[in-house]
């Protein structure tokens, strides 16, 4: 009994001596707790930003951060909503309860922080589909874009919002593409579908989620081909750029969109692809090769414009150098010029447009020489001969090259 006793004291001595050696931050983070209830606004603001800053090591506060999502004040609510997100997962229960309350801002807040917690908030999924049907947009909008930040079963989630696709509201729709967006592969071939609806809202938002996908987005290549060549101009743009998103694979339907034969049609999707910046580089050289003139004119010049010096573009453009059409040569060449210093495969195709009628194309075709360092008994040979050039701008040019080539 003596010895019971004695173990209990140390015990309790122990556990004494244990609390006062606790840590100073656990004090501190019990005071910021006691400050979220202080009367002074400044100081339980200070207080909701120091606890977002320490996030899941003071899940304590939880209870006290929900009570202020449910204030007027919007600032402490919106603080509040950032320091749960912050907290993560044990915030999640207590936050999900907000869902089913009648108040429209606390849903909207309530949403806004399940969507900052991200996949740990995962559970909540059927209740933020049921948001989806509320009768207010900045609800609806929230809801979509959380099931896509949560990461919800998309075999419960993707059929859902591709409805809200063709929401009344601009906000709600875009929001349901970029959740459809955040699915990937899952996603491809019901926004494929969706580019048959007869919705305009519906087909265009499908279109921009698919680029957003990009590569894994393969499955709706098809059905992006037929879209390419919409009567709604923005949607076959966005169309354009998503086939661009998803690269090479969608290469040959590209191909197949160029040969339209419609002009107009063909017009509009290259300027979709000139748009669409650098990334269409590829689509670009590959229409280099079209059996129709005007989409090698086409191409030839955005690839000027769009200043591309992309690896992909230079055979292309050297083989284009061949062209039946002046246009595509010259548009080639002043491509190359930019890139000269790497296209030394271009010297045979840049000669054999020495002899071109044309001045302008003969300089060119000379002022691309001149930028590559290459010595070469080939270009003295073909040179030489312009140094009697009608042309005296020619004629200038020739003695350049030649003078690198150390015969001048």
């Amino acid at each position: 009994m003596i010895r019971s006793t004695a173990l209990l004291l140390l015990f309790a001595a122990s556990a004494t001596a244990q609390q006062n050696t606790d840590p100073p931050e656990k004090k501190e983070y019990a005071a910021l707790i006691k400050n979220l209830d202080s009367a002074d606004r400044d100081t339980r603001l200070d207080a909701i930003n120091a606890i977002a800053e320490l996030g899941p090591l003071v899940p304590k506060a939880v209870p006290a951060l929900v009570g202020i999502v449910q204030e007027k004040d919007e600032e402490l609510r919106l603080n509040a909503a950032l320091a749960l997100g912050k907290i993560g997962k044990e915030a999640v229960g207590p936050v999900g309860k907000l869902l089913a309350g009648t108040d429209v801002d606390n849903r909207y807040y309530a949403l806004s922080t399940l969507g900052w917690i991200g996949p740990e908030a995962k559970a909540t999924a059927p209740q933020v589909l049921q948001a989806l049907g509320d009768k207010n947009d900045g609800v609806r909008a929230k809801a979509a874009l959380v099931l896509g930040r949560i990461g919800a079963d998309p075999k419960i989630a993707i059929k859902p919002l591709l409805k809200m696709l063709a929401d009344k509201n601009e906000a709600v729709r875009g929001a349901a593409g970029d959740a459809l967006g955040r699915f990937k592969a899952s996603a491809a071939p019901a926004l494929g579908e969706a580019l048959k609806d007869d919705s305009i809202p519906m087909r265009l938002e499908a279109a921009m989620a698919l680029g957003q996908i990009g590569p894994e987005a393969k499955a709706a290549i098809p059905a992006l081909k037929f879209a390419a060549l919409d009567r709604e101009n923005d949607v076959a743009a966005e169309s354009i750029r998503a086939l661009v998103k998803i690269k090479d694979a969608a290469l040959p339907a590209m191909r197949e969109i160029l040969a339209d034969g419609d002009a107009k049609l063909r017009q509009r999707a290259l300027a979709g692809l000139v748009v669409s910046g650098k990334e269409s580089a590829p689509f670009l050289a590959d229409a280099l090769s079209s059996k129709l003139v005007d989409v090698r004119q086409e191409a030839s010049q955005a690839i000027v414009s769009l200043n591309l010096k992309e690896e992909s573009v230079i055979p292309a453009l050297i083989q284009a150098m061949r062209d039946s059409d002046k246009d595509v040569r010259k548009h080639s060449m002043q491509a190359l010029f930019r890139v000269a210093v790497g296209a030394r495969e271009a010297i045979p195709n840049l000669l054999a447009n020495l002899k071109d009628k044309d001045a302008d194309m003969r300089l060119l075709a000379l002022n691309v020489i001149r930028e590559i360092p290459v010595e070469s008994a080939a270009i003295v040979k073909a040179v030489t001969p312009l140094l009697r050039d009608a042309d005296e701008r020619v004629q200038k040019v020739a003695k350049e090259v030649l003078a690198f080539q150390g015969k001048q």
